[in-house]
């Protein structure tokens, strides 16, 4: 939130990326078996951050 105006869409989309890169890590080692069963309260607030992230990307692009 802190970026000016011509970078804080930039900043929102490489979060974006990141968070979906973090989920995607996570799904790998529950499939390698790597780690055990996650909290779905966990995985949730994930998908609840991503979708924020998401929303704050495409609202600023139009």
């Amino acid at each position: 939130m802190g970026n000016h105006a011509g970078t804080k869409r930039q900043r929102y989309a490489s979060s974006l990326g990141s968070a979906r890169e973090v989920l995607a890590c996570v799904q790998v080692a529950q499939a390698m078996r790597y780690i055990g069963t996650v909290d779905a309260r966990v995985l949730d607030r994930m998908d609840h951050v991503i979708a924020t992230l998401g929303r704050l990307v495409y609202r600023c692009a139009s």
